[in-house]
Formats: structure tokens, C-alpha cells, sequence
């Protein structure tokens, strides 16, 4: 989370720039810090980078050593607000365990 503005960050990988730029304007009406970068590897050049979410549009799942952010692969048929309810939700039920988390500590 974004201590700044309190925006979830999420990190949209696109090989497709056009094709990830409506889900990249939806999330960032949706409130949303958002970095589109074209390949994992573009991303990591990103100084500060450090995503609540990572979404793949049309893109194989992966993940890397100690990565915290919660993937989620969107499918050719996912609309741009199907995409921002299904990262709300993910944010909100992180918030949610990292509360209880605090709670129980």
C-alpha cells in the first residue's frame, strides 16, 4: 500500500501495450497506483517498485524469490471492471489478514 495516498499498487504486465491499456485506465479510475511495463523483466528496472497485486493480461503465471504480491492472470474475456472488483477484493481480504494479524500480535 502506497503510505503516501493509500493506494494499492499493482503492477500490469502486458505484451500488448493497447490491449493492457484499457485494464491499466480502469484500474487507475478504480483508485488504484498502477505501472504497466511490457515483460516482467521491464519491470524490474521500475525503481520502488514493490506491487500489492501483479496482473498478467493473457500471460503465463509465474513468480520470483520472496515476491509478497498476489498474481492474478486476466483471461481474454475478463472486462476492465471485472478486472478492478476482483483486485478490490484481493486487496480487501489482504487488509483484512494483515489486520487480524495485528490484532492477535
Amino acid at each position: 500500500m502506497n503510505s503516501l495516498n493509500g493506494a494499492a499498487r499493482v503492477l500490469l504486465i502486458a505484451d500488448d501495450r493497447e490491449k493492457g491499456k484499457r485494464y491499466h485506465d480502469a484500474l487507475a479510475s478504480g483508485g488504484y497506483a498502477v505501472t504497466q511495463a511490457e515483460s516482467f523483466v521491464e519491470a524490474l528496472g521500475t525503481p520502488g517498485l514493490d506491487p500489492d497485486v501483479i496482473v498478467l493480461c493473457e500471460l503465463a503465471v509465474f513468480s520470483y524469490p520472496a515476491q509478497t504480491a498476489q498474481v492474478l492472470r486476466v483471461s481474454a474475456e475478463m472486462t476492465p471492471a471485472a478486472l478492478v472488483a476482483e483486485v478490490h477484493r484481493r486487496v480487501a481480504l489482504r487488509a483484512a489478514l494483515y489486520a487480524t494479524i495485528a490484532q492477535a500480535a
